[in-house]
Formats: structure tokens, C-alpha cells, sequence
């Protein structure tokens, strides 16, 4: 009986110095230590992946503002372009308006020195031209308006100068040549001015790559 008595104090004292002993305490603390850990690191990635949601939110908002910024600066840059157009083609073709449907045009001599007297470049030439086929019906070479006729006549007059009889520095001296190429090639759906910016584009990479390869020879 006083063996069992003793055996059961020894017992309670080897539990209580287990519970109370500080490794245990130790043990618990790391336990409780990593629990809190666990929970900052789960809060600091929900912190983590709200942030970035909301920096996200920011930069779909600032690429939206950014393509609308574009977006109006070309239509702004295409508008000019029409206005300008239009003003041209009144200044060079048009001697007076009589009504919305009706018009007395310049002459091909008139419209020539225009061309020169005014500067006009191949390029503005271009643009008219674009827009009258724009504004018009299907234009062929066939049958084509009196607008583009007058135009194409005049422009062939201006190339046929010598370039020294020729005030206009920045005609080029084909511009006819080159309207009557892109005007038949309408007529079988070929757009030529994108086949030049193709051309472009390619001529520029080629220069390029020879550029950085001489470079680096």
C-alpha cells in the first residue's frame, strides 16, 4: 500500500514536471510562434494580392485612357487631313460655286499655275485626289469626274515644264504619271499607297539589319 501511495506521488510529480518542465513551455511557444507567422504570411499575401489587383485596376484604367487619347488624336489627324483636303481642292479646281450640285471649274491653264504659283507637292496633290475619289462615285479610267480629269491634265502640264521654268521646287515632276498608275490600279482593287508602305516598311527593316551589321563587322 505504501509502495502504490509512493509510486502514485512519483507519478504526479514526473507529469506535473513534464507539463511545467521548459522545454514543453519552449515547444509551445515555437507552436504558437509559427501559428502567428502562418497567419501574418496569409494576411500579408491577401494584403499582397489586393494591392495588386487594385495597381491592376489602375493600369487597365490608364491603358483605356491612353488608347482613347490615340484614338481622338487620329481622328483629329485624319479630320485635318479631309479639312485640308477640301480647302485644296476648292483653291485649285473650283473658280465658283453656284449651288450645292453645281460648279464652274478653273481651266487647265488656271489650275497649272496654280500648282506652281502656290507650291503645291505631290503629296497634297495625292491627298485631293484621294478625296475627290472618296466624295465621288466609283472612279474609273474610263469614266472618271471632271474633277479628277482636271486634275490629272493640269498635273501633266506642271510635269512637262522644264524644272528650271518651274518655280515649284517641291514638284517632282511625275506627279501625273503617278496618279494615272494608282488610278488604273484601282480600278482591279489594288490600294498602291499600301504596297508602298509595305515597301517602306521592308527597305527600313533591310537598312537597319545592314546598319547593325556593318556595325558590328
Amino acid at each position: 500500500m505504501k509502495l502504490h501511495f509512493i509510486l502514485g506521488i512519483s507519478l504526479i510529480q514526473c507529469r506535473a514536471a513534464f507539463l511545467f518542465s521548459p522545454d514543453l513551455n519552449r515547444r509551445k511557444q515555437i507552436v504558437l510562434l509559427k501559428s502567428t507567422e502562418n497567419q501574418n504570411l496569409a494576411l500579408g499575401a491577401a494584403t499582397d494580392a489586393i494591392t495588386l489587383h487594385k495597381q491592376a485596376g489602375v493600369l487597365r484604367a490608364e491603358a483605356e485612357s491612353l488608347r482613347k487619347a490615340i484614338d481622338e488624336s487620329k481622328a483629329a489627324a485624319r479630320q485635318k487631313e479631309i479639312d485640308d483636303a477640301d480647302r485644296w481642292i476648292n483653291l485649285l479646281l473650283v473658280n465658283q460655286t453656284i449651288d450645292e450640285s453645281t460648279q464652274i471649274l478653273n481651266t487647265e491653264d488656271q489650275v497649272a499655275q496654280i500648282l506652281q504659283d502656290r507650291r503645291f507637292s505631290a503629296e497634297q496633290v495625292n491627298q485631293m485626289f484621294d478625296r475627290i475619289c472618296e466624295t465621288s462615285s466609283k472612279q474609273s479610267i474610263d469614266r472618271c469626274s471632271p474633277l479628277i480629269s482636271l486634275l490629272l491634265d493640269a498635273a501633266c502640264m506642271v510635269d512637262c515644264m522644264e524644272r528650271e521654268d518651274n518655280p515649284n521646287k517641291r514638284w517632282n515632276h511625275r506627279v501625273e504619271r503617278d496618279l494615272r498608275k494608282k488610278f488604273f490600279a484601282m480600278g482591279w482593287g489594288i490600294d498602291m499607297d499600301r504596297i508602298k508602305e509595305e515597301e517602306q516598311d521592308r527597305n527600313s527593316g533591310i537598312g537597319r539589319f545592314l546598319k547593325y551589321h556593318d556595325s558590328n563587322d
